[in-house]
């Protein structure tokens, strides 16, 4: 545990919704940049031993919806083949061993071996070990590319710790899902490639896997995906009269006085709109799950504090609470 923006559970598996900017506002990935962002996170995945449950690639910054178990030891033919699945043919950095190295030194099994396994393993199922390793990666391909030099990343990526059940992991993910729409880039977020639910309708079979799972029915992929659609369009009903219409039917600085006098906005036109809760919140999820958090990690916050967390304001988010309690800017209208 760092900092507001990085509460980390390390002895369990643990969700995290994970967002990180480019460091310069004129600096914006295309569609190449995009594409291969995207091969790098499943790639850097696969590695760590880390479940990719949804993204969102944007031009000026990433989300992420991932699964991190702890990985303490692994047999060393998974190792091996991890290892070797991540390096693959290229180049491997001096700083580290060649496969056909490793496979020698793991055979051995003598005091390397057992150096050479916890070097390896330190880098899997630990998230700043992992946006580390993807955010480095992906920039000495950019810079290779562009002829640049330098960081392409702000300094720091905010985290939020998301409660593994179906009512959390539903809606950040549509939240991801739905950034393309909110930023003016298209209508149907199935209509940006780089984003989890485009991915899900692409074939994808791991997306499809973890879309299904967030349901926590036992749904098929196909079930899961009618459910998960009334989050994104509603009941379909995107032409019909009211807020339906989509995002500008009602102020972004009026949204939240809707909400304490008890206004009934559907969720797919909250979700529309950017909801710090998601990126800012913390803690998402029911408010057991925040009180374990919250007793299991005292001491990390003030001695003062006497609330757990804040319910979100509004019947359409259920029962879900965010551990900080945010007053301003709340609800706005997302920019590209």
């Amino acid at each position: 545990m760092q900092n507001r923006r990085r509460l980390l559970l390390a002895d369990r598996p643990t969700i995290y919704h994970v967002m990180s900017r480019t460091a310069f506002q004129q600096l914006r990935f295309g569609d190449e940049e995009k594409d291969v962002f995207t091969r790098m996170l499943f790639h850097q995945a696969a590695f760590a031993g880390i479940d990719v449950l949804g993204y969102c690639v944007m031009g000026n910054h990433v989300h992420l919806l991932i699964r991190v178990p702890p990985v303490e030891s692994l047999p060393d033919e998974v190792l091996l083949e991890r290892y070797c699945g991540y390096y693959g043919l290229e180049k491997t950095p001096r700083s580290t061993y060649s496969p056909k190295e490793l496979k020698v030194i793991l055979a051995e099994n003598g005091a390397r071996a057992k150096s050479a396994r916890q070097r390896i393993i330190a880098r899997m199922g630990d998230l700043p070990a992992f946006m580390r390793e993807l955010k480095q990666r992906f920039t000495i391909w950019y810079n290779h590319k562009h002829d640049n030099a330098g960081t392409i990343w702000a300094a720091r990526y905010k985290s939020v710790l998301v409660e593994d059940s179906p009512a959390s992991l539903t809606r950040v993910a549509a939240y991801l899902d739905l950034n393309p729409v909110r930023a003016g880039l298209v209508k149907d977020p199935g209509d940006y490639r780089w984003s989890g639910y485009a991915a899900a309708l692409g074939g994808n079979r791991l997306i499809r896997y973890a879309l299904a799972q967030m349901f926590g029915h036992g749904l098929d992929f196909k079930d899961a995906l009618k459910r998960y659609r009334v989050l994104l369009f509603g009941k379909g009903a995107a032409g019909k009269a009211g807020f339906a219409r989509g995002v500008g039917t009602i102020p972004a600085d009026k949204l939240e006085s809707v909400l304490k006098c008890g206004g009934n906005i559907p969720p797919h036109e909250l979700l529309r709109m950017r909801v710090r809760y998601f990126t800012d919140g913390m803690v998402i999820g029911s408010r057991i799950f925040l009180e374990t958090v919250y007793l299991e990690c005292r001491e990390w916050f003030g001695p003062r504090r006497t609330q757990v967390g804040t319910a979100l304001p509004g019947d359409v988010w259920g029962e879900l609470y965010a551990m900080r309690n945010l007053k301003k800017r709340v609800y706005s209208v997302s920019i590209k």
